[in-house]
């Protein structure tokens, strides 16, 4: 009885996230609206709404395509099933710059009672790559790939993911994940809810999260991380310049290329690793001091669990 109800609960999870993943998919002939502008190579382009999903994509052409979707729970619905009377719409060109964004007008805890309260509003929008991105939604998850100059993510409700994206990258969430994957340049990653995943980051990274892990994969950074509830793990394939790893509440686990010449300093429960020409003050929870002649300085500090740090 417990393998079936095991094979069941199983089965019905895959279901659940092949619905999910069906909903959330969005195709061109799904659009409530479709726009199209031609800009210069860099515009600015800013893109918001207060109850849906935002999807920025960087292309090589001197154009905007705006994609709009309305939804009604799974249902992507079009002009014919509702008029949107009441929501904000606006998409609009102003010279090199273009606005678009979807705001329900009258809200209040009257409108849960209405048949339409469900509908979202969202967007997926084609930009040149050196745009300059302004994305922000209240109730969703936002994303951008593909892009080199300015992005800016924003979204109280859902996740931010950031793919391929190089220059000024400034990723926020209240209640969700962070996802970043193949960035460089000064990057800040922040959220309060949830944990931050990056892999394959470039240049000077700035990681926040208040109740999550973090993760660094492959990176090649200048990093500072700190969490308040959760673990660290940072793999890094070079070390060059400072990494600082702090947390209130979990484990430090890090692995660096082997290197000669650093600073050290780390400090929890219990701190591992190896020592080779070392100076200093080495002790059970606290290692301080240089390998070498010292250089790039590496510091890791938990109050609520252990330090390791190990070469390859």
């Amino acid at each position: 009885m417990h393998n079936k109800f095991q094979k069941f609960l199983m089965a019905l999870i895959g279901l659940l996230l092949s619905l999910f993943s069906a909903a959330e998919a969005q195709n061109e002939r799904d659009a409530y609206r479709t726009e199209l502008y031609q800009t210069t190579s860099t515009p600015h382009v800013n893109v918001s709404t207060s109850g849906g999903f935002i999807n920025i994509y960087g292309h090589d052409q001197n154009e905007v395509k705006v994609l709009m979707f309305v939804r009604s729970g799974s249902r992507y619905l079009s002009p014919s099933d509702t008029d949107l009377s009441d929501f904000e719409i606006l998409i609009v060109q102003d010279g090199n710059q273009i606005t678009t964004s979807a705001k329900r007008e009258g809200i209040g805890w009257t409108r849960m009672f209405r048949p339409d309260s469900n509908i979202s509003v969202s967007f997926k929008v084609y930009v040149p790559t050196e745009s300059i991105v302004d994305a922000r939604t209240s109730g969703g998850s936002v994303s951008a790939e593909d892009l080199a100059n300015a992005v800016k993510l924003r979204t109280s409700g859902g996740s931010v993911t950031a793919k391929n994206v190089h220059g000024e990258v400034d990723l926020h969430t209240s209640g969700g994940r962070v996802n970043i994957h193949n960035l460089s340049g000064n990057i800040s990653a922040r959220t309060s809810g949830g944990s931050i995943t990056a892999d394959r980051i470039v240049g000077n990274a700035e990681l926040r999260t208040s109740g999550g892990s973090i993760t660094i994969e492959n990176s090649a950074a200048k990093v500072s991380a700190r969490t308040s509830g959760g673990g660290i793990r940072a793999h890094f394939l070079r070390f060059n310049d400072d990494i600082e790893l702090h947390t209130s509440g979990g484990n430090i686990r890090i692995e660096l290329p082997r290197s000669d010449h650093f600073d050290l300093e780390l400090t929890g429960n219990r701190v591992q690793t190896e020592l080779h020409n070392f100076t200093g003050n080495s002790e059970r929870n606290k290692i301080v001091g240089r390998i070498g002649d010292g250089g790039p300085r590496i510091s890791a500090r938990t109050s609520g669990g252990s330090v390791s740090l190990n070469y390859f």
